[in-house]
Protein backbone atom coordinates (compact mmCIF):
# COMPACT_ATOMS: atom_id res chain seq x y z
CA UNK A 1 0.00 0.00 0.00
CA UNK A 2 3.17 2.25 0.77
CA UNK A 3 4.14 1.66 -2.21
CA UNK A 4 1.30 2.37 -4.59
CA UNK A 5 0.25 5.47 -1.87
CA UNK A 6 4.47 6.39 -3.15
CA UNK A 7 3.80 5.50 -7.15
CA UNK A 8 0.16 7.80 -7.03
CA UNK A 9 2.20 10.86 -5.49
CA UNK A 10 4.86 10.57 -7.73
CA UNK A 11 2.51 10.48 -10.49
CA UNK A 12 0.35 13.56 -9.81
CA UNK A 13 3.59 16.01 -9.01
CA UNK A 14 4.75 14.99 -12.23
CA UNK A 15 1.28 15.58 -13.93
CA UNK A 16 1.04 18.76 -12.41
CA UNK A 17 4.46 20.38 -13.38
CA UNK A 18 3.45 19.09 -16.74
CA UNK A 19 0.45 20.27 -16.51
CA UNK A 20 1.90 23.91 -15.54
CA UNK A 21 4.90 23.28 -18.63
CA UNK A 22 1.78 22.49 -20.84
CA UNK A 23 0.11 26.01 -20.10
CA UNK A 24 3.03 28.05 -19.95
CA UNK A 25 3.84 27.27 -23.37
CA UNK A 26 0.22 27.35 -24.31
CA UNK A 27 0.32 31.15 -22.93
CA UNK A 28 3.67 32.26 -24.46
CA UNK A 29 2.69 31.09 -28.01
CA UNK A 30 -0.34 32.98 -27.80
CA UNK A 31 1.62 35.72 -26.34
CA UNK A 32 4.27 35.29 -29.62
CA UNK A 33 1.98 35.75 -32.27
CA UNK A 34 0.30 39.53 -32.48
CA UNK A 35 -2.66 38.34 -34.70
CA UNK A 36 -4.99 35.66 -32.79
CA UNK A 37 -5.40 32.99 -35.70
CA UNK A 38 -2.45 34.14 -38.16
CA UNK A 39 1.70 33.16 -38.17
CA UNK A 40 3.85 36.34 -39.67
CA UNK A 41 7.22 36.31 -40.37
CA UNK A 42 9.87 36.98 -43.05
CA UNK A 43 9.87 34.27 -45.63
CA UNK A 44 12.73 34.16 -48.01
CA UNK A 45 12.49 38.10 -47.94
CA UNK A 46 8.72 38.43 -47.98
CA UNK A 47 7.08 39.92 -44.89
CA UNK A 48 3.67 37.30 -44.50
CA UNK A 49 0.66 36.91 -42.67
CA UNK A 50 -0.56 33.55 -42.66
CA UNK A 51 -3.49 32.15 -41.86
CA UNK A 52 -2.92 28.54 -39.52
CA UNK A 53 -4.77 26.09 -42.30
CA UNK A 54 -1.75 27.49 -44.44
CA UNK A 55 1.31 27.32 -41.91
CA UNK A 56 0.94 23.56 -40.28
CA UNK A 57 4.28 22.73 -38.47
CA UNK A 58 5.60 26.35 -38.58
CA UNK A 59 9.47 26.62 -37.42
CA UNK A 60 11.12 30.08 -37.04
CA UNK A 61 15.35 29.96 -37.56
CA UNK A 62 16.40 29.52 -34.07
CA UNK A 63 13.68 27.53 -32.94
CA UNK A 64 14.78 24.18 -30.84
CA UNK A 65 12.87 21.98 -32.68
CA UNK A 66 10.64 19.16 -31.15
CA UNK A 67 12.26 18.93 -28.14
CA UNK A 68 12.81 22.37 -26.49
CA UNK A 69 14.32 22.82 -23.16
CA UNK A 70 12.10 22.88 -20.15
CA UNK A 71 12.63 26.88 -19.73
CA UNK A 72 12.24 27.79 -23.29
CA UNK A 73 9.56 29.73 -24.52
CA UNK A 74 8.79 31.37 -28.08
CA UNK A 75 9.70 35.04 -28.28
CA UNK A 76 7.24 37.37 -30.15
CA UNK A 77 7.25 37.10 -33.20
CA UNK A 78 7.29 40.17 -35.91
CA UNK A 79 7.66 40.32 -39.75
CA UNK A 80 11.63 40.27 -39.60
CA UNK A 81 11.57 36.95 -37.78
CA UNK A 82 13.31 34.48 -40.43
CA UNK A 83 10.17 31.61 -40.75
CA UNK A 84 12.37 28.46 -42.19
CA UNK A 85 9.93 25.51 -42.73
CA UNK A 86 5.66 24.99 -42.96
CA UNK A 87 3.58 23.50 -45.27
CA UNK A 88 -0.73 22.73 -45.98
CA UNK A 89 -2.65 21.01 -48.26
CA UNK A 90 -4.38 22.18 -51.64
CA UNK A 91 -7.12 19.91 -53.57
CA UNK A 92 -6.12 19.50 -57.29
CA UNK A 93 -7.83 20.79 -59.43
CA UNK A 94 -9.41 23.81 -57.68
CA UNK A 95 -6.69 24.97 -55.14
CA UNK A 96 -9.14 24.50 -51.94
CA UNK A 97 -7.24 24.16 -48.97
CA UNK A 98 -8.40 23.09 -44.99
CA UNK A 99 -9.94 26.24 -44.06
CA UNK A 100 -13.03 24.72 -42.53
CA UNK A 101 -13.99 21.38 -40.17
CA UNK A 102 -16.15 20.41 -43.73
CA UNK A 103 -12.71 20.57 -45.88
CA UNK A 104 -11.06 18.55 -43.35
CA UNK A 105 -13.44 15.88 -42.96
CA UNK A 106 -13.19 15.55 -46.12
CA UNK A 107 -9.84 14.75 -46.79
CA UNK A 108 -9.89 12.54 -43.72
CA UNK A 109 -12.83 10.16 -45.85
CA UNK A 110 -11.61 10.92 -49.31
CA UNK A 111 -10.56 7.02 -50.41
CA UNK A 112 -6.43 7.23 -51.10
CA UNK A 113 -7.10 5.68 -54.84
CA UNK A 114 -9.08 9.24 -55.16
CA UNK A 115 -6.95 11.57 -53.13
CA UNK A 116 -6.29 14.45 -55.28
CA UNK A 117 -4.62 16.32 -51.63
CA UNK A 118 -1.60 17.75 -52.42
CA UNK A 119 0.69 18.12 -49.37
CA UNK A 120 2.74 21.11 -49.95
CA UNK A 121 6.06 21.76 -48.23
CA UNK A 122 8.09 25.39 -47.77
CA UNK A 123 11.77 25.50 -46.60
CA UNK A 124 13.45 29.04 -46.05
CA UNK A 125 15.99 30.82 -44.14
CA UNK A 126 18.09 28.22 -42.77
CA UNK A 127 16.80 25.82 -44.57
CA UNK A 128 17.12 26.79 -48.02
CA UNK A 129 19.36 25.20 -50.31
CA UNK A 130 20.67 27.92 -51.53
CA UNK A 131 20.49 29.58 -55.32
CA UNK A 132 20.60 27.05 -58.16
CA UNK A 133 19.97 24.17 -55.60
CA UNK A 134 18.17 22.24 -58.54
CA UNK A 135 20.85 22.49 -61.30
CA UNK A 136 23.42 21.10 -58.53
CA UNK A 137 20.44 18.37 -57.66
CA UNK A 138 20.59 17.23 -61.41
CA UNK A 139 24.29 17.15 -61.77
CA UNK A 140 25.07 15.28 -58.32
CA UNK A 141 22.27 12.54 -59.15
CA UNK A 142 23.36 12.32 -63.16
CA UNK A 143 27.38 12.67 -63.06
CA UNK A 144 29.80 9.62 -63.15
CA UNK A 145 30.50 8.62 -59.72
CA UNK A 146 32.64 5.16 -60.03
CA UNK A 147 30.40 4.55 -57.19
CA UNK A 148 29.44 0.71 -56.63
CA UNK A 149 25.98 1.84 -55.56
CA UNK A 150 23.21 1.59 -58.50
CA UNK A 151 21.11 4.95 -56.61
CA UNK A 152 23.48 6.97 -59.04
CA UNK A 153 23.45 4.85 -62.28
CA UNK A 154 20.33 7.00 -63.99
CA UNK A 155 20.08 6.41 -67.38
CA UNK A 156 17.96 8.90 -69.60
CA UNK A 157 15.18 7.85 -71.89
CA UNK A 158 14.70 8.30 -75.32
CA UNK A 159 10.84 9.20 -74.82
CA UNK A 160 9.66 12.31 -72.61
CA UNK A 161 6.66 11.67 -70.70
CA UNK A 162 4.07 14.46 -69.99
CA UNK A 163 6.94 17.22 -71.87
CA UNK A 164 9.49 15.63 -68.59
CA UNK A 165 12.63 14.22 -69.31
CA UNK A 166 12.77 11.23 -67.69
CA UNK A 167 15.72 9.09 -66.20
CA UNK A 168 15.24 5.67 -64.41
CA UNK A 169 18.26 2.98 -63.00
CA UNK A 170 19.46 1.17 -65.29
CA UNK A 171 18.20 -2.54 -65.27
CA UNK A 172 19.78 -5.89 -63.38
CA UNK A 173 22.17 -6.88 -63.05
CA UNK A 174 23.74 -3.38 -63.03
CA UNK A 175 20.86 -1.81 -61.03
CA UNK A 176 18.57 -3.04 -58.73
CA UNK A 177 15.87 -5.94 -59.80
CA UNK A 178 12.62 -3.42 -60.12
CA UNK A 179 10.36 -6.64 -58.77
CA UNK A 180 11.71 -7.07 -55.76
CA UNK A 181 12.33 -3.77 -54.83
CA UNK A 182 11.49 -0.01 -54.96
CA UNK A 183 11.57 1.72 -58.03
CA UNK A 184 12.94 4.92 -58.15
CA UNK A 185 12.19 7.69 -61.46
CA UNK A 186 13.74 10.85 -61.63
CA UNK A 187 11.78 13.14 -63.82
CA UNK A 188 13.31 17.37 -64.98
CA UNK A 189 11.01 19.84 -66.45
CA UNK A 190 12.80 22.29 -68.67
CA UNK A 191 11.75 25.43 -70.00
CA UNK A 192 11.58 26.00 -74.26
CA UNK A 193 14.78 28.14 -73.02
CA UNK A 194 16.99 25.22 -71.69
CA UNK A 195 16.23 26.51 -68.14
CA UNK A 196 15.48 23.40 -65.22
CA UNK A 197 11.60 24.38 -64.03
CA UNK A 198 11.53 21.82 -61.27
CA UNK A 199 12.56 18.16 -60.05
CA UNK A 200 10.60 15.11 -59.54
CA UNK A 201 11.22 11.94 -57.76
CA UNK A 202 8.62 9.47 -58.12
CA UNK A 203 8.79 5.75 -55.92
CA UNK A 204 6.45 2.57 -56.40
CA UNK A 205 6.46 -0.52 -54.71
CA UNK A 206 6.68 -3.55 -57.27
CA UNK A 207 6.08 -1.08 -59.87
CA UNK A 208 2.06 -0.64 -58.77
CA UNK A 209 1.28 3.04 -59.84
CA UNK A 210 -1.53 3.41 -57.33
CA UNK A 211 0.49 2.82 -54.77
CA UNK A 212 3.41 4.87 -56.40
CA UNK A 213 3.84 8.73 -54.94
CA UNK A 214 5.97 11.98 -56.55
CA UNK A 215 7.63 14.80 -54.91
CA UNK A 216 7.78 18.03 -57.25
CA UNK A 217 10.53 20.44 -55.95
CA UNK A 218 11.06 24.24 -57.47
CA UNK A 219 12.45 27.57 -56.44
CA UNK A 220 11.01 30.58 -55.81
CA UNK A 221 14.21 32.16 -57.05
CA UNK A 222 13.48 33.91 -60.31
CA UNK A 223 10.79 35.93 -58.24
CA UNK A 224 13.35 37.48 -56.20
CA UNK A 225 12.63 34.95 -52.96
CA UNK A 226 15.24 32.68 -51.56
CA UNK A 227 12.47 29.87 -51.45
CA UNK A 228 11.99 26.09 -52.11
CA UNK A 229 8.69 24.41 -52.97
CA UNK A 230 7.92 20.61 -52.52
CA UNK A 231 4.36 19.38 -53.71
CA UNK A 232 4.01 15.81 -53.23
CA UNK A 233 1.15 13.70 -54.29
CA UNK A 234 0.03 10.32 -56.09
CA UNK A 235 1.68 8.84 -59.37
CA UNK A 236 -1.11 9.59 -61.71
CA UNK A 237 -1.33 13.13 -60.61
CA UNK A 238 2.22 13.33 -62.32
CA UNK A 239 0.68 14.59 -65.99
CA UNK A 240 -0.66 17.77 -63.95
CA UNK A 241 2.98 19.17 -63.02
CA UNK A 242 2.49 22.00 -65.25
CA UNK A 243 -0.74 23.17 -63.36
CA UNK A 244 0.52 22.16 -59.68
CA UNK A 245 3.93 24.39 -60.16
CA UNK A 246 1.66 27.52 -60.74
CA UNK A 247 -1.18 26.96 -58.55
CA UNK A 248 1.13 26.28 -55.63
CA UNK A 249 3.70 29.64 -55.88
CA UNK A 250 0.34 31.71 -56.25
CA UNK A 251 -1.03 30.61 -52.85
CA UNK A 252 2.65 31.21 -51.27
CA UNK A 253 3.12 34.42 -53.16
CA UNK A 254 -0.75 35.44 -52.00
CA UNK A 255 0.67 35.53 -48.30
CA UNK A 256 2.50 38.28 -48.88
CA UNK A 257 1.65 41.16 -46.46
CA UNK A 258 2.52 44.93 -46.12
CA UNK A 259 3.03 45.72 -42.39
CA UNK A 260 2.62 49.52 -43.54
CA UNK A 261 -0.55 49.03 -44.48
CA UNK A 262 -4.07 49.74 -42.25
CA UNK A 263 -6.10 46.62 -41.73
CA UNK A 264 -9.41 45.57 -40.43
CA UNK A 265 -9.06 43.64 -37.33
CA UNK A 266 -7.94 40.54 -37.90
CA UNK A 267 -9.72 37.44 -38.39
CA UNK A 268 -9.17 33.61 -39.53
CA UNK A 269 -10.79 30.88 -40.96
CA UNK A 270 -12.37 28.72 -38.82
Amino acid sequence: MVLVFLALAAFTVRWGQYGHRSNALSAAYKASQPYPGFAIGDLGGMPVKMPRHLSELLEYDGDPGWAPAPDWLPPVRTFDSKINSFGFYVRFPDGATLDSRERREEKRLTPPWEDRWISVGVQAGMRYPGDRFLERYKHSLLKDRNHKSALFRYHPQSEREFGLEVHKLAPPPEGPDPTKSMVHEKYFGISSKGALLTTIDCIAVRVDINNATCKQQWSLEQQGLRVRLTAQYRRPVLQHWREIQPMVSELVLGLRHDPSLPEATPSAPR
